[in-house]
């Protein structure tokens, strides 16, 4: 815990300025993400799939209105996720509300980096802001994230992915974005509570054996299967790529620890690359690329993994989808350590 501590103590020193980031930085970005993504109603809207809202995109606005110092936005994007999203039964959040459909909400299940995400910048809000209905709010998520999503298998605490359709007979599947370092570490040192302390060291712990598994390109693909040996195998029901979800690991790892070790394999990776001519995605088992090259959004998650990152604000246009706009901000809010 200690060494969490320490870590914690120098971010808190960060966090204790975030009021101040627009005012270093400008605004300009957030305004043009709000105007893209964000409606008045408070939905963020994913424009690559139907303009669905989803806990993921909603946990992003939430820590985007917190860096940029906009508690108005953030009260908006709060109510539509909780009027919409949120699980009176578990207190967790549906992944998914799909405005075309009957029941926007068909899928009960939760998508847990989204509901890590929003106890994160809840927590950070109320103690940014002052404000105590914020915090008891995220302290509340997070216990309802450790009592259903939480489970000890193979000698890990490791983190579902949702509550229902992931812990099978013999093995777990995880997907390894679902690991927000910097999110438990900040949790476990609010809380106190052992479950995301054990979260956060476990979570490092496999995400470094999944480096020692023998793939043919040691990179972490995007869904990984647990089984009850701790062995590790790209799971089967998915295509065995590190992608679009795995960009992410990276990016929390450097958000996380700029100079943590497990950032080694990635930089290997984007290092035999230039600029525009890294492919989006490859098969660790086979070593097969994708026949195009990484968009805006992951680059930018590639610059800041080998360090080049500067703390110029990023651009964000209508030839943006929401993905890619949502990966650059990310970027530069780790880029920053906010």
């Amino acid at each position: 815990m200690l060494k969490i501590f320490k870590k914690f103590m120098l971010a808190t020193a960060v966090v204790a300025g975030a009021a101040s980031l627009p005012e270093a930085a400008g605004a300009s970005v957030w305004d043009d993400y709000k105007a893209l993504f964000i409606k008045d109603t408070g939905a963020v809207v994913d424009t690559y799939n139907h303009n669905m809202s989803h806990s993921e995109g909603q946990s992003y606005a939430l820590m985007f209105a917190l860096a940029f110092n906009d508690q108005d936005t953030f009260s908006r994007v709060l109510s539509f996720t909780e009027s919409k999203l949120r699980d009176p039964n578990s207190g967790l959040h549906y992944w998914a509300y799909k405005p075309e459909e009957a029941d926007p909400v068909s899928d009960k299940n939760n998508a847990t980096d989204g509901d890590l995400m929003i106890a994160w910048a809840l927590m950070k809000a109320g103690e940014t802001w002052g404000i105590k209905d914020f915090s008891t709010k995220g302290e509340d998520l997070a216990k309802a994230i450790a009592d259903k999503c939480a489970v000890d298998f193979a000698g890990y605490r490791l983190l579902l992915p949702g509550v229902d359709g992931f812990y099978k007979n013999s093995s777990v599947i995880v997907n390894p974005s679902y690991i927000v370092l910097p999110a438990l570490s900040y949790i476990a040192n609010r809380t106190h509570d052992k479950v995301f302390e054990d979260l956060y060291n476990d979570g490092k712990r496999l995400l470094e054996a999944v480096g020692n598994s023998g793939f043919k390109v040691n990179l972490v693909p995007d869904w990984i299967e647990v089984d009850a040996q701790g062995r590790i195998t790209p799971s089967t029901q998915w295509p065995a790529r590190s992608s679009y979800d795995a960009i992410r690991v990276p990016l929390y790892e450097s958000w996380d620890d700029p100079s943590s070790p497990l950032l080694a394999p990635w930089r290997a990776w984007f290092g035999k690359f230039g600029p525009d001519n890294n492919p989006a995605w490859v098969n660790v088992t086979t070593g097969e690329t994708a026949n195009y090259m990484m968009s805006e959004g992951l680059k930018a998650v590639k610059t800041l993994a080998l360090g080049m990152a500067g703390t110029q604000e990023p651009r964000i246009t209508s030839a943006d989808d929401y993905y890619n706009a949502s990966l650059k901000l990310l970027s530069y809010l780790a880029a920053r350590h906010f």
